[in-house]
C-alpha cells in the first residue's frame, strides 16, 4: 500500500496491521503528464483521486469564458469532484495536472465496498470530510470579507512554494481578484519589507 497515503490515514485514525492489506488492491496507481485532465466538464466522475506526487487544479469556466480555480491539490490531498463521484451526475469542473504527477484512482464501487469493510475507512474520510466543509466554509468567509493583501499572505501560509509551481493569472483566479490586482499587492508587500 501507498506510504503518503497510509500517513495521511493515520493522521486521522489509529491502523492495525490487517487495515494495511486491507486497503491492498482497491487503488490503481497511474502517471498523469502535465497538462492532461483527470475529467472535464460534462465528464462522469468515476473515481476518487489521492495525489501521491505532482500539482493539480480544479476549475470551472464561467458564462463569460473565464476561468475560476476552486482548489490547488498537492501531495497527501483528495482531488476531483467528490459530490459527482457520489451522486453519479456529470461534472462542472476541470482537474488538470500542473505538472507531472502520480495519483491512486479508487472506483466507486471499490470505495462503498472498502466503507463497508473498514470502519476505519468511513471514519477517516468522515473526519476528513468535518475539515474539508470547515476549510470551506473558511475560504467563503475570507472570499467575501477579507482583502487582497490578507488573502494572498493566506495562500503563501498554506502553500508556501506555489508561486514558483504556478502562473501569477492561477493564483489571481485562486484569490478571486484580476491579475492587476495581484500584482498591486505583491508590489506592496515586497515594498513593505
Amino acid at each position: 500500500m501507498d506510504d503518503l497515503l497510509i500517513q495521511k490515514i493515520k493522521e486521522y485514525v489509529k491502523l492495525k496491521e490487517a487495515d494495511f492489506e486491507l486497503l491492498n488492491g482497491y487503488f490503481q496507481n497511474k502517471q498523469i503528464l502535465k497538462g492532461d485532465f483527470l475529467f472535464k466538464e460534462g465528464d462522469a466522475v468515476h473515481h476518487a483521486i489521492f495525489v501521491k506526487s505532482g500539482l493539480f487544479r480544479t476549475y470551472f469556466i464561467d458564462e463569460q469564458g473565464s476561468e475560476h480555480i476552486l482548489q490547488f491539490a498537492l501531495p497527501g490531498w483528495w482531488t476531483g469532484d467528490l459530490g459527482c463521484f457520489i451522486s453519479g451526475e456529470t461534472t462542472k469542473f476541470f482537474v488538470e495536472a500542473l505538472e507531472n504527477s502520480e495519483v491512486l484512482f479508487i472506483s466507486k464501487s471499490a470505495w462503498d465496498d472498502l466503507l463497508i469493510k473498514a470502519p476505519f475507512y468511513l471514519d477517516y474520510h468522515r473526519k476528513l470530510l468535518e475539515k474539508g466543509l470547515a476549510a470551506t466554509q473558511n475560504r467563503l468567509l475570507e472570499a467575501y470579507s477579507t482583502d487582497a493583501t490578507k488573502k494572498y499572505l493566506q495562500l503563501l501560509k498554506t502553500f508556501p512554494d506555489i508561486l514558483q509551481r504556478v502562473p501569477q493569472y492561477m493564483i489571481a483566479s485562486y484569490l478571486g481578484m484580476s491579475r492587476e490586482t495581484l500584482s498591486r499587492v505583491r508590489k506592496h508587500i515586497s515594498n513593505s519589507k
